[in-house]
């Protein structure tokens, strides 16, 4: 095992915590999506997916492919904004693996964990999970800035009573997350006020002020560019599996709703699934969808995105083949 295998391995205690909280991911999805099918009939969804176009599903499922290399593409441009050079390729292999861990299994070992493990091989560990780190915020304000964007365009997209909600939830984590890339230099007090805190509490923020005091602006410019065109692809993603459902939504309206959809995400459960079905509805309301029609098309993303991650599992045996004795 190497230096940076032996920091990142969980310890008896992060082992209990990660088994809460799948266990909470698990109950969660379990509980949304009992929920949702006390609304929804099975067979009016099952019905639905029967009559899917397979050519439609076969371009979101390339879509989420090129987002996949796009992503790679992100985190290769914040590992050379501090010096690395770990080759594009290796990141997009990496990428795919870790998207089949965060998404195919329902469990505490994250794909962003097994990106620090792969990456702390060429740089120091602390960098690889200070970008892996930043890698997702960047992604989450590229969400905030599409929200927003869409909200002072075109706020019929979404329902009154959601207008406010979704712009105050974008607004503030686009600020938080400003605060968090750039705070760090800022604010130079924040870390005095870390080292004051036991080793043991500070030592990771200390790490990852470290790596973002070290990230250029431009690198992080370019890393929330990135972040906004894969939201495009995204959006894009939404409308062939719309299309592949027969179902006419215009591009327009889902800017407004998949940034939407996507934040909640973050509510711990297996990515997203059984939470995004219960939003699902009030969402697709105004785009003139049934319960069934939007549960169904949100479930058909779903699928679609983790059938297409499976590729992540063949491309990880075979860098554990390679590495054997």
């Amino acid at each position: 095992m190497t230096s940076s295998e032996a920091a990142t391995t969980p310890t008896p205690p992060a082992k209990t915590q990660n088994r809460i909280v799948t266990l909470i991911k698990v109950g969660i999805t379990l509980l949304s999506l009992a929920y949702v099918f006390t609304q929804v009939p099975l067979s009016e969804i099952g019905a639905g997916i029967r009559q899917a176009r397979w050519d439609w599903l076969f371009v979101a499922v390339g879509i989420n492919f090129a987002g996949l290399v796009l992503r790679s593409v992100r985190w290769a441009i914040l590992l050379n904004g501090i010096g690395s050079t770990v080759p594009l390729r290796q990141l997009i292999k990496l990428y795919f693996v870790g998207a089949f861990f965060n998404g195919v299994l329902p469990s505490g070992f994250g794909g962003d964990v097994v990106r620090i493990i792969e990456v702390a091989e060429d740089v120091p560990q602390a960098t690889a999970a200070g970008t892996v780190i930043v890698d997702r915020l960047s992604g989450l304000m590229g969400l905030f800035v599409l929200g927003l964007l869409v909200l002072g365009l075109n706020p019929d997209v979404f329902p009154p009573e959601l207008v406010w909600q979704v712009g105050a939830v974008c607004l503030l984590g686009l600020i938080g997350g400003i605060f968090l890339l750039r705070g760090w230099r800022w604010f130079p007090f924040l870390e005095t006020w870390l080292n004051k805190l036991p080793q043991k509490v500070a030592r990771p923020f200390l790490k990852l002020s470290a790596t973002l005091q070290a990230l250029p602006t431009k690198s992080l410019l370019l890393a929330l560019g990135i972040s906004l065109l894969f939201n495009f692809l995204l959006i894009g993603q939404w409308t062939a599996v719309s299309r592949g459902l027969n179902f006419t939504i215009s591009y327009w309206y889902l800017m407004g709703v998949v940034p939407v959809m996507s934040i909640a995400l973050l509510v711990p459960s297996f990515s997203g699934l059984g939470v995004r079905e219960a939003i699902a509805p009030l969402l697709f309301a105004g785009a003139g969808l049934s319960t069934a029609q939007a549960v169904t098309l949100s479930l058909m993303v779903f699928f679609v995105k983790r059938a297409s991650e499976l590729v992540g599992a063949p491309v990880y045996l075979y860098s554990l083949w390679r590495k054997r004795p």
